[in-house]
């Protein structure tokens, strides 16, 4: 199979996703402007879509929605927009006297062949932590903790992170679906 590059302007994202994948990757530092859509799936298959435009070469993006419960599953795909807007001190004040904590967190993954594109979802249920903890990982990774665990995503580190989270799903399916194209 040709090189697959990874569409993202977040450099970490690419370490993250070569561990998973096991898979040098080629980092392709694209901004790519979202269609506005509740669709996560959709919203990745247009952002693909443009990169492979752009590349013309084995592309892969990701796009992730974090819906809180209590906020009516608010952002949802608009994750990146409420926290470049509110930052996670500001969500925590919101939720200071929330009782439902609750949040689910979806990752969607779109892969261009060149010829087709195939998409792969991974999704895990947490809650959202009374503080910030842990240094590892970006966005709202120091504020959720997956169901099942006592620890932020930030403070899992790379690997444990990547067995659990809603992106390590994804991955791991993209996974499966390379080893099978060989």
């Amino acid at each position: 199979m040709k090189k697959i590059f990874i569409a993202t302007t977040n450099k970490g994202k690419v370490e993250e996703i070569s561990e998973m994948l096991k898979i040098p990757l080629g980092f392709a530092k694209l901004e790519l402007d979202e269609v506005q859509s509740m669709d996560l799936e959709y919203v990745a298959r247009k952002k693909v879509e443009k990169a492979f435009k752009i590349l013309k070469k084995p592309v892969i993006v990701d796009d992730v929605g974090v819906y809180f419960k209590a906020w009516n599953e608010f952002p949802g795909p608009f994750v990146k927009y409420v926290h470049n807007l509110l930052g996670n001190k500001k969500v925590l004040k919101l939720f200071q006297k929330e009782k439902n904590r609750n949040v689910v967190v979806r990752c969607a993954v779109a892969f261009h062949d060149g010829r087709k594109i195939h998409t792969f979802l991974g999704s895990v249920n947490g809650t959202l932590a009374l503080r910030e903890k842990g240094s590892w990982g970006w966005g709202f990774d120091p504020i959720i903790i997956p169901s099942g665990y006592f620890q932020t995503f930030a403070e899992m580190g790379v690997k444990k992170k990547n067995l659990v989270s809603h992106r390590g799903k994804a991955f791991k399916k993209l996974k499966k679906f390379l080893e099978s194209q060989k």
